[in-house]
């Protein structure tokens, strides 16, 4: 049991303002005019009781607890026997204006009054006075507990934005971890990656026997499957403001399904696609979607972990000027009650420390502002069904992607000198097997320092350089280049296998020159060194 005054205590930890703070005021103000000398209230806060006790006296042990206790029952014989199995904290007695040596016996009587928070009671104040309140009292007491309803709601509210707003900045420092972590996996991945696709094409170039032919293209496709699953990653751990272009919803949908393959094999859920082959694009913010199907998903995995077997069915369709997706899982489904609350912050039908109660509210925020619906349809038994509708908004023509594998053939060109630097040997051959093919000469160097000591020598006429390597990165090359007034500065290719790092993407917004993501086809870079020697 506690028995102690909160603003007595220069010990007690710093704490929201909250409605027994607010109580305290509203009950110092309205005692001389209603004349009690003990008040206690019940209030609702994240599923447990508080039970504060006003007293302008002292309030013996066995008083604190006789009140505490009568207080509960009547609480839950006005809201309602559920609230018989909700925990309580131990009563904490606060000391109003009064004779704080006087001591106060437990009453024999009080004056209750409900306090309706959203059309539901979820608190209840009571106060002893030593002679009934007067008709003119008891108007304003019951004016009073009908205000306090009212301000109480509203610093409910408040608390849930600022616990909404703490949520967000917490999984914003945690998607901030992950970028960091995600952007070093990329880099280190992205390099064998651009080794592996890139060689596999150069063998494909040569003439190779139908099954030998076959391995390779399994090998080439293999990788770019990884990359693809890389590029994803590095989508998602992405920052960004929101940007809006025209994107297919199907496609959408397939790169977040490459992200989550393995776990739905592993767990036995068996994926069918229905997707509207002539779905017209609209204009979305992709990773935003993105985020809102990998939800969605991870949600259906997850009602249907128990299962021996499970069955999730996405499908797609044109209707008019909308684009309806749906999401459909053999889960055990969700009850009404919990299906009207399914978007609400903070709240989860998961086990403690499996969810934060925020992705479906994330969702609902993403979709209302692309001015599109989001609902769910299900009842126990029967799983759970996701609709999204989203309206079809024109926007610019996305330019054409060619998916070529191989090599564009080499066109006749002049013999220039080129120098790649990249401190990854299996970069070094690829990118120097590319360009010999194409008739030029190639000069290596395994960083930034020993590529300036070669410019210097001079008779270089392109240079082709991977953004992080030790000694000195490509930024600080380019920078000597440019800083000397090097013409050779406008014909520096970058590549780089980390898009994600704000100080690598922030440098290449800044420069005109080309730019090659790891792992990049051969084509690309045979269109960037003729585009550029053409400079």
């Amino acid at each position: 049991m506690t028995i102690t005054s909160p603003a007595a205590r220069p010990d007690a930890p710093e704490r929201p303002f909250g409605a027994v703070d607010l109580l305290t005021l509203v009950l110092e103000a309205i005692r001389p005019s209603l004349g009690f000398d003990l008040a206690v209230a019940v209030l609702c806060e994240d599923g447990r009781h508080v039970v504060p006790e006003y007293a302008a006296g002292t309030l013996t042990p066995s008083v604190v607890e006789g009140v505490h206790v009568q207080a509960l029952a009547a609480f839950v014989e006005l809201a309602g026997i559920d609230h018989a199995t909700w925990p309580s904290e131990d009563p904490i007695v606060i000391l109003l204006d009064g004779a704080p040596d006087r001591v106060i016996d437990e009453p024999e009587s009080y004056e209750d009054a409900p306090l309706v928070v959203g059309g539901a009671v979820t608190g209840m104040l009571r106060i002893s006075c030593a002679a009934p309140l007067t008709k003119d009292q008891r108007g304003r007491y019951f004016g009073m507990a009908a205000d306090l309803s009212k301000a109480i709601e509203r610093l409910d509210a408040q608390r849930t934005q600022t616990k909404l707003a703490q949520e967000r900045l917490l999984q914003s420092e945690k998607m901030s971890s992950v970028g960091q972590l995600v952007s070093g996996v990329a880099h280190e991945l992205n390099n064998p990656l651009t080794g592996i696709m890139g060689f596999a094409q150069l063998l494909l170039l040569k003439d190779l026997e139908e099954a030998v032919r076959h391995q390779v293209e399994t090998i080439y496709a293999e990788a770019e499957r990884a990359s693809k699953i890389v590029s994803n990653l590095l989508t998602f751990a992405r920052r960004r403001r929101a940007q809006k272009d025209p994107s297919d919803l199907n496609t959408l949908i397939e790169r977040v399904l490459e992200l989550r393959n393995y776990d739905l094999r592993v767990r036995n859920i068996n994926t069918e696609m229905q997707f509207d082959p002539a779905l017209p694009e609209t204009l979305v913010d992709p990773n935003q979607l993105q985020q809102v199907f990998l939800n969605i998903i991870i949600n259906a995995e997850q009602a249907m972990k128990g299962d021996d077997a499970g069955t999730l069915r996405i499908s797609t369709r044109a209707s008019g000027r909308m684009i309806p997706v749906s999401f459909a899982d053999s889960g055990p489904g969700m009850s009404a009650e919990t299906i009207r609350r399914i978007f609400d912050p903070f709240f989860t039908t998961k086990e403690a420390g499996d969810g934060t109660g925020l992705g479906l509210t994330i969702c609902y925020n993403i979709i209302e502002e692309h001015n599109g619906r989001i609902w769910a349809e299900s009842e126990p038994g029967r799983g759970t069904t996701f609709f999204i509708e989203l309206p079809v908004v024109a926007g610019p023509a996305a330019p054409a992607q060619r998916r070529d594998t191989e090599p564009a053939p080499a066109a006749a060109a002049e013999r220039k000198r080129i120098l790649v630097v990249d401190d990854e040997d299996s970069i070094q051959r690829l990118l120097t097997g590319v360009l010999e093919m194409d008739g030029h000469e190639v000069i290596v160097a395994k960083n930034g320092r020993e590529a300036l000591d070669i410019v210097k020598r001079g008779g270089i006429d392109l240079v082709v350089t991977d953004m992080k390597m030790p000694v000195m990165g490509g930024a600080e090359f380019y920078a000597s280049l440019r800083d000397a007034k090097d013409p050779l500065a406008a014909r520096v290719i970058f590549i780089t296998g980390d898009t994600v790092a704000p100080d690598t993407r922030r440098f290449l917004q800044g420069v005109e020159n080309a730019v090659l993501a790891k792992p990049f086809r051969l084509r690309d870079v045979r269109e960037a060194v003729q585009t550029a020697l053409a400079r």
